[in-house]
């Protein structure tokens, strides 16, 4: 959605929800604890987790700074690995096929990608869930405005 500051994530998604009248939680993925918290030593094992959650922090700061009477999204940023998350998958998938979409599309715009039609095909047959109003791709795009 967004490359800029951190901020921009929860902003922007509150506004989007105020606008939409609805509620959003947000998730990443990304490392939420050691990899194989099996094979380390007990205080290694607390340490990589602590930095998981120091990680995180910055999504937590920006959130907790939107107005609590009026906060739109729901908890705290989530950092999750995917391969827990089959949320998380799906939203790949959706992500996926979306690029697909878009370079079959405009081919100008990514010149060095064969996009796949199939996957642009699978992406069109979710169109009916995408937002009315954004378009005929069902992407919501962040624009430079949101990067604050």
């Amino acid at each position: 959605m967004t490359r800029g500051p951190i901020k921009a994530v929860p902003n922007h998604l509150e506004a989007w929800a105020l606008d939409q009248d609805t509620r959003v939680m947000i998730m990443f993925d990304g490392l939420s604890g050691p990899l194989d918290a099996d094979a380390l030593a007990p205080e290694d094992a607390r340490a990589a987790w602590e930095q998981a959650i120091r990680n995180a922090k910055p999504y937590r700061d920006a959130h907790r700074g939107l107005p609590l009477a009026s906060r739109r999204v729901l908890e705290d940023p989530v950092m999750q690995d995917s391969k827990y998350s089959q949320f998380i998958q799906a939203a790949d998938l959706v992500g996926y096929a979306a690029f697909h979409h878009l370079a079959l599309k405009q081919p100008e715009v990514w010149p060095k990608i064969n996009p796949v039609g199939r996957m642009s095909k699978a992406y069109k047959r979710l169109a009916g869930h995408w937002l009315p109003g954004h378009g005929t791709d069902g992407i919501v795009w962040a624009d430079s405005d949101t990067r604050d």
